[in-house]
Formats: C-alpha cells, structure tokens, sequence
C-alpha cells in the first residue's frame, strides 16, 4: 500500500502543531529526494508524520525556521536535519535493530556505494532532468550518463550488488521517471536492457511499492514539471 499523503502546505498557512517525541518529515510528495528518506524510514517501520511543502510558494513559518538550501527536512524535538542522504544516514544509525543495517558498515563497501552516488548517480540525474525539460543535447547526456549506470549493472544484478539495497534506493526515485516525457526516447533504443529489467524488478520490492507514486500520478505531475504549471494537490 502507498504512503497517504497530506496537502501541500503554503504561504498563509499555519504551523502545525508538533507531537512530543515524534519524528516529522516536511516533504514534498513528487519530490525524489524526499521518497529516499521515506524509503528507509519505511525500510525501518518507523512511526513518523508527513508534513508536505508547496516548494514554490513555502510557508513564511518554513522559510524562518529550516532556513536549509537541502530538502527534505527532519525533525523531533530538538532534532533537525536537512538533506536526503544526511537524513538516510542518521535513520538507519538510529532506529535499524541489531544487525539489519541498510547502510553497508564495511568501510570499502560504504565507501564504494558513496562514490557512486557522488559521482555516477548525480551525472545520471542531472541528465534525467535535463531530459525531462528537454534542454540542448539532452539525449547525447543521457545516453552517456545513464549509459554509465547500464555498465555497473553489467557486472552485478543491482547497484547494490547481488541483492537489492541501499544504493537501489538511493537512485530509484529518478529511475522512476524512465518512460515519461520523453525519458522514453532513451530507453526505447534497446541500449540498456539491463536497467530496464532492474527497474521492473526494483519496482516490486516491498519497501519500494510503499513509497512509490502510481504512475499516472507522476505522469502528470512530470507534464506539469516540464512547463511550471503544475499544482501540488492535483487529482486524478
């Protein structure tokens, strides 16, 4: 089952109260980085509220409080954080139970999977978005860059390695858009049938399935993406 998700606050709208001693995730429900955390959070079966943000017309209370260029943002109590991967980190440092990390604790391995979504990942997004806005030489960069991530998969079944985890969804989110808006014209060229087949495969993964957008939701919020029209709260 997916996430429910409440609207999307805005300027003119209240703070909402916190609750004592539980986490809050101030998110939006299209937003790639965001569904990173959620993943994990859901991952770990933690108990936490969604508090979802008009990204272009934040709350005045949001903006004078989580002053943070990183999204999403985190709280409990006196708790604050900001980014994704940040986010990720500290979820899984904290709430994972005993020997059920998501984060590899093998120094080489951690370090690996960071190098990855430093480097090949964020070539890959970048390419993706410029894809989707259909910039200038768009699909020559996707091509190379998410290019890049067929290769990986050449050599092990996910990013992760031999098993789905950590690094799958930390790039999924963005995956995800494949086969919207034109993404398609990059896929359909049979160059990368190994991401093809990950991306079927990860996208039936329970933690995954949680957190993932049906895709004529995402198809429309992506048409909206492309031309800064979209609403936030729109229906189906």
């Amino acid at each position: 089952m997916a996430l429910a998700h409440p609207p999307h606050l805005k300027r003119g709208d209240p703070f909402p109260e916190k609750i004592a001693g539980k986490l809050r995730l101030y998110s939006m429900q299209y937003c790639p980085y965001s569904m990173r955390v959620q993943m994990i959070l859901a991952k770990k079966n933690v108990d936490y509220e969604i508090i979802n943000i008009d990204l272009l017309n934040k709350p005045t209370w949001f903006m004078e409080k989580y002053p943070f260029d990183s999204f999403p943002v985190l709280e409990q109590d006196d708790i604050l954080l900001a980014g994704s991967l940040v986010i990720a980190e500290y979820i899984d440092e904290n709430y994972s139970k005993p020997g059920e990390r998501t984060i590899p604790q093998d120094s080489y391995e951690k370090g690996r999977i960071n190098m990855m979504i430093e480097d090949k990942f964020t070539k890959a997004i970048s390419a993706i978005y410029q894809g989707l806005r259909k910039k200038e030489n768009w699909k020559e960069n996707s091509n190379i860059h998410v290019g890049e991530l067929e290769n990986i998969l050449e050599t092990n079944k996910f990013f992760n390695g031999e098993e789905l985890g950590y690094a799958d969804y930390m790039i999924y989110p963005w995956l995800s858009y494949i086969g919207h808006q034109g993404i398609d014209d990059v896929m359909s060229t049979g160059k990368f049938t190994k991401l093809e087949q990950w991306l079927k495969t990860a996208a039936q993964e329970e933690t995954i399935r949680k957190c993932d957008t049906k895709p004529e939701i995402l198809g429309k919020f992506l048409t909206g993406y492309t031309t800064g029209t979209f609403d936030f709260d729109f229906n189906i």
